[in-house]
């Protein structure tokens, strides 16, 4: 299975286009990217931001690949997305739901709140209770890293997830947005890998939020007998491919 993962678009933002960035046209040019890379299924990572983009956006994904999900971030508005994403969730004000193959667990969260209700925490203690590989799809990281963003906008009580994850039967690999920037780094049980944004970026150096708009992208994601991935970067001459380092 061909997963094209993207994150952040920040439709309606004036972050970028203050700074002379259209996200809706960078998200065009990677939904075109993603036509040429067969992918079977778009996961969206969250932070589509304005809803009145909303309809727009869920049928230019439809276009592309009828088969999507999608997570939600802390600038979406639930009661507004579930108009236009019906996927069955565990919760009536959440949006968290899994789905399994003969070897993996896919499951997807809610961080929208900047953190994990009790509720969903319970749920999520069950789903990783299997011994299939687990995949997980949340909008922030649950490894922390030494930059501006985790220190300003972690995701709280992450602690806990790292705990739970840690127990599992087999590895578990974590794709996640949120930072604006690319991360891949493990933490005993646990890879997690960041995905830069549709719209713009943060310098992952920085200690403080630093914007920069120089670049945009999206990742690849195959599932078979193992997982691997790659990071597609356009920095205005077109895509180009990079394989993550583990840090």
């Amino acid at each position: 299975m061909r997963i094209a993962f993207i994150t952040d678009t920040h439709l309606g933002d004036t972050t970028p286009t203050s700074r002379g960035i259209d996200p809706q046209k960078n998200l065009d040019s990677i939904l075109d990217h993603i036509a040429e890379k067969d992918a079977d299924l778009i996961v969206f990572a969250g932070d589509i931001t304005q809803p009145g983009r909303y309809p727009e956006f869920f049928s230019k994904l439809a276009d592309i690949c009828p088969d999507q999900k999608t997570i939600l971030g802390n600038h979406d508005d639930h009661d507004e997305v579930v108009k236009h994403f019906t996927h069955p969730s565990a919760s009536d004000t959440e949006l968290y739901y899994s789905y399994e193959d003969v070897e993996y667990k896919f499951i997807y969260l809610d961080s929208s709140s900047a953190h994990i209700s009790d509720t969903q925490f319970d749920w999520l203690a069950k789903e990783v209770g299997t011994d299939k590989t687990s995949v997980i799809f949340i909008h922030h990281p649950v490894l922390g890293l030494d930059t501006g963003m985790d220190h300003t906008y972690p995701l709280q009580g992450r602690q806990r997830i790292n705990a739970l994850l840690q127990q599992c039967q087999k590895p578990v690999t974590v794709f996640c947005g949120h930072y604006h920037m690319p991360d891949a780094r493990q933490d005993g049980n646990i890879t997690q890998y960041i995905t830069p944004a549709v719209s713009f970026q943060v310098n992952k150096a920085s200690q403080v939020i630093d914007i920069n708009v120089d670049s945009f992208g999206y990742r690849i994601i195959d599932i078979g007998e193992r997982i691997s991935t790659s990071l597609f970067i356009n920095s205005g001459n077109g895509f180009i491919e990079e394989e993550d380092t583990i840090g």
